[in-house]
């Protein structure tokens, strides 16, 4: 599952409401608050990273005369350089990948809703701004402390004390549902995951 995209997202919200911990750690999370976070992904390699450097799983089945065209192309680039016409002969996972590149990728960062309740995910979704949702919570942090999360190098309240991820919002609250917020950073950690950067 590539990371970061709307695919990966939906699995978490899934792998989140199949965790039958999560729905007693989180009982009561949401509940009279909003709950909801936006984990913010900063540091994007965007403009660092070609499409030749992508992950073979985003560039299955592009033919090969068109990945030695696009190869060098960096990705801040690419929604400029990489016309429709040539979109239309990349294979339909490559072209959602570039749209989502082009859409959700913005200064170098992603924004990602997690609508949390109860001990449940009732929504997932990239946005295009900070300001398109409201939320409880805000998480930051770089592409690089999320990469380590979701590899399960790294657990989210350590980050937090560390400085590694920045909170925004009631950290006593954050620390009242410890479990449930380690259960967030395990279940990502547990989807087999490729990261795009």
């Amino acid at each position: 599952m590539l990371y970061p995209t709307e695919q990966w997202l939906e699995k978490y919200k899934q792998r989140l409401n199949e965790n039958e911990q999560l729905d007693d750690a989180g009982s009561g999370w949401g509940v009279g608050f909003d709950g909801a976070f936006l984990f913010v992904i900063t540091d994007i390699p965007l403009g660092e990273t070609t499409i030749g450097e992508l992950p073979e799983a985003a560039l299955e089945g592009v033919p090969k005369y068109l990945h030695d065209k696009l190869a060098e192309i960096p990705l801040d680039q690419a929604a400029t350089l990489i016309s429709e016409d040539i979109r239309q002969h990349l294979p339909d996972q490559s072209r959602e990948l570039l749209r989502q590149v082009d859409e959700y990728i913005v200064d170098s960062t992603v924004y990602a809703f997690i609508g949390l309740k109860d001990g449940g995910c009732t929504e997932v979704d990239i946005l295009s701004g900070p300001d398109d949702r409201e939320t409880g919570f805000i998480l930051r942090g770089s592409y690089e402390t999320w990469q380590e999360i979701v590899d399960g190098e790294q657990d989210p309240i350590p980050a937090v004390m560390s400085g590694d991820l920045k909170v925004d919002g009631d950290m006593q609250r954050v620390l009242q549902y410890a479990t449930a917020t380690q259960l967030l950073g395990d279940v990502a950690s547990g989807i087999e995951t490729t990261h795009l950067f």
